[in-house]
């Protein structure tokens, strides 16, 4: 019964949260991580928490996502933005831009996979894209304002709200 209904939540054991589970105060914190090669459900339960649309390569060792923008100019504010949260990091994506497009493949070559370094920035790399698309461009030169202490407890605060919810869902099942 357990792993059924507990499968059903994508939630299949506490460790798998602790395995990808990180928490960051600032994004040059990010160099500094030791990280590992995700397995696909590992991917799949990152992606889950953060609500990620990314897809995975069919050999689970790149995050995959193609950006559309409205016009150039939200394509390279784009590009710009998320570049100087990569140089912080130190992680840096592959990508190819044709006119408002970005198709970005990310991995970490630490570990020849997807590692949570990866997660983070799929999951920075949304919220600029949705920042951008919200905000008037002017120039091509201009960037987002990137709060990084809000995005990052953001990033945090998913973790703990699965946590929150795989320890109801046991409750729920020990008194079945």
């Amino acid at each position: 019964m357990y792993r059924y209904v507990s499968s059903e939540l994508g939630f299949r054991t506490p460790a798998l949260i602790n395995s990808i589970k990180i928490f960051v105060r600032d994004f040059s914190d990010v160099p500094s991580l030791s990280v590992s090669r995700l397995n696909t459900e590992e991917i799949s339960q990152a992606m889950q928490i953060h609500q990620l649309s990314w897809q995975q390569s069919t050999d689970s060792t790149k995050l995959i996502k193609e950006f559309k923008f409205t016009n150039f100019k939200q394509t390279f504010v784009f590009m710009g933005t998320v570049s100087q949260v990569a140089d912080q990091m130190q992680h840096f994506p592959k990508w190819v831009q044709k006119g408002n497009k970005v198709t970005v493949e990310m991995t970490t070559q630490d570990c020849r996979g997807i590692s949570v370094k990866d997660i983070l920035l799929a999951y920075t790399m949304d919220n600029i894209a949705n920042d951008v698309e919200n905000q008037t461009i002017e120039n091509v030169c201009d960037t987002v304002k990137v709060s990084t202490n809000q995005l990052l407890t953001n990033w945090n605060s998913n973790y703990t709200k699965s946590e929150e919810l795989f320890q109801g869902f046991q409750k729920n099942i020990v008194q079945l």
